[in-house]
C-alpha cells in the first residue's frame, strides 16, 4: 500500500519577509561596531555616501537595541502581516528614507542615527489604522498603545531604563516621523482612490 501524499508545508509570504528581515538586523549587528560605523547616518558623511539614508536602519547601537527591534518586526508581522507581502520592501525603503531625510534636514541634533524602530512605527500604522478604521478592536487598541506610547516618548522624553539597556539615546523624533510618513501614505491613497471612483462615475 502506497503511503498517503503528504502536502508540503506553505510558509506565508508575510512570514518569510519578516524573518528576512530579522535575520538581516541580526547578521548586521554580529559583524559588530565596524559594521554601524560605515552605515550609520552620519551628517559628516552625506550627501556624498547617500546609501547611509537607507542603510541606518539595518544596523544597532549593540544585541539589545537589536534585539528589541527584531521582537517588534515578529509581532508586527503577528499584528498585521499584510504590511509584510511583496511590496513590503518598497514600504521599508520608502519609510526608511524618509525618516532619513527628516532627520538630515530637520533634526541634525538626532545624527548620527542607528536603528529600525522609526521604520516600525511607520509599519505598524500602514497595517493597524486601515483595520481600526474598519472597526477590528484588536487592531484599534493595538494603535491606540503605540500612538500613545510614541507621544508620550516624544512629550516626556524615553525612559532613563530603557535607554541604558540600548546603549545610548532612543531618537523619538525618528518615530513621530516613521508615524506621519505613514499616515500621509494612507491619506495620498485615500485621496487617489476616492479620485478614481469619481472619474468611474462621472464616465
Amino acid at each position: 500500500m502506497s503511503e498517503p501524499h503528504k502536502r508540503p508545508i506553505s510558509i506565508p509570504v508575510t512570514w518569510v519577509s519578516a524573518t528576512a528581515l530579522a535575520l538581516l538586523l541580526l547578521l548586521l549587528s554580529a559583524a559588530g561596531d565596524d559594521a554601524r560605523l560605515a552605515l550609520r547616518l552620519d551628517p559628516s558623511t552625506l550627501p556624498q555616501q547617500w546609501w547611509r539614508l537607507l542603510t541606518a536602519h539595518f544596523v544597532h547601537l549593540g544585541w539589545h537595541h537589536t534585539l528589541l527591534n527584531v521582537a517588534g518586526v515578529l509581532l508586527c508581522c503577528a499584528l498585521t502581516p499584510d504590511v509584510f507581502d511583496r511590496r513590503a520592501a518598497w514600504r521599508i525603503v520608502g519609510l526608511a528614507l524618509g525618516i532619513s531625510l527628516g532627520l538630515w534636514g530637520l533634526s541634525p541634533d538626532a545624527l548620527p542615527y542607528v536603528g529600525l524602530s522609526g521604520v516600525l512605527y511607520g509599519l505598524f500604522v500602514l497595517g493597524l489604522a486601515p483595520k481600526a478604521l474598519r472597526r477590528d478592536p484588536w487592531a484599534g487598541v493595538s494603535l491606540a498603545l503605540i500612538t500613545g506610547w510614541m507621544l508620550w516618548q516624544w512629550w516626556a522624553g524615553a525612559l532613563p531604563a530603557e535607554e541604558r539597556l540600548i546603549g545610548g539615546r532612543v531618537i523619538s523624533i525618528a518615530h513621530l516621523y516613521g508615524y506621519g510618513l505613514a499616515v500621509a501614505a494612507l491619506l495620498a491613497m485615500a485621496a487617489l482612490k476616492h479620485g478614481r471612483s469619481m472619474g468611474d462615475q462621472r464616465s
